[in-house]
């Protein structure tokens, strides 16, 4: 047990001559209070707060003893009004009606220099995809990685969060100089605390697999304002270069809110029906089609039953 003890502080030691001290996923109980899904977060916090993780031994392990973020120096404040370090969209705006168009300068300074977020193939794009039996919308851009391969800072910022969370994993969400934040998901380890100032091109965490993932990648996504922007309107992955030194927000950005408002509300309404309904008289499959909202060719094909053939009063019509 002794030289189990001695070999953990040897281990600790060596990491903080090297500068970097790492905590594997695996060391649970700094994480036990930390599990949480984006969608009904705690509410943000003001400028004149800080929030931190209550695991405070994890991020003893990594930043500097007795470190404070002066939130006054948070990064682009004119487009935010909170520094919160626990929930990852506490600003609840909403941006596909935006009247206004905001260029925002990416590259040319000194304060905006742009690395690609991972080197790999990317695996799934920003859009709807196919998860299990249904479609699902996924805000960001898969690449392939293996366990262990570094991750970077696309921009210069500052660390927002740097958590576990039921979805994510091991996420780190950094907001930039330049206005945007990018979250960066399913680390095996975090290299990053939250306050940290970060350069593009440092390495803030390792590839993993962690929270909701089929397997080794970097989940990316690019945020204005807690919305999500396609990161191939602003980044050439195949390149890993950026497309412009400017990029122009405008309410064109977040079009795809609307389709998924739309699936969302399609999706409710289709687990109101049931899978059996009744036939009322005159009923033929178009009636029934349009009561629900269903496609009447599809209600045909899985009754046998031609579209307008009037129906006997009270049969029973499969609908899904």
């Amino acid at each position: 047990m002794k030289k189990l003890i001695i070999g953990f502080f040897l281990w600790v030691g060596f990491h903080q001559a090297n500068g970097q001290v790492v905590i594997g996923p695996d060391s649970t109980e700094f994480f036990e209070d930390g599990l949480e899904e984006e969608e009904g977060e705690e509410e943000s916090n003001e400028y004149d707060s800080i929030v931190y993780s209550e695991n405070d031994h994890y991020w003893d392990f990594i930043r500097p003893r007795n470190f404070r973020f002066d939130t006054t120096f948070a990064p682009a404040r004119g487009f935010y009004l909170g520094w919160d370090t626990i929930t990852i969209n506490p600003y609840k705006v909403d941006l596909k009606t935006m009247e206004d168009t905001i260029n925002l300068v990416l590259s040319g300074y000194e304060d905006c220099s742009f690395h690609p977020p991972a080197i790999g193939d990317v695996t799934s794009n920003f859009g709807f995809r196919r998860w299990g039996r249904r479609q699902k919308f996924h805000f960001g851009t898969d690449i392939r990685m293996e366990v262990g391969d570094p991750v970077y800072a696309a921009f210069e910022g500052v660390v927002r969060i740097a958590k576990r969370s039921a979805d994510y994993g091991y996420v780190v969400l950094i907001r930039h100089n330049n206005g945007l934040e990018t979250l960066y998901a399913h680390f095996s380890q975090l290299l990053c605390y939250p306050g940290q100032p970060v350069k593009g091109g440092n390495i803030i965490g390792l590839a993993g697999s962690t929270g909701r993932s089929t397997g080794p990648h970097l989940h990316f996504e690019v945020r204005f304002q807690g919305e999500k922007i396609d990161p191939a309107t602003i980044i050439h992955f195949p390149s890993g270069s950026l497309l412009a030194d400017t990029f122009q927000v405008d309410k064109g950005c977040f079009k795809h809110l609307y389709e998924v408002q739309s699936a969302k509300l399609k999706a409710q309404k289709a687990k109101k029906v049931p899978k059996y309904v009744k036939a009322r008289k005159g009923d033929t499959i178009v009636k029934i089609a349009k009561r629900y909202g269903l496609s009447a060719k599809k209600l045909s094909k899985l009754n046998g039953i031609k579209t307008t053939t009037k129906l006997k009063t009270g049969r029973n019509i499969r609908t899904r």
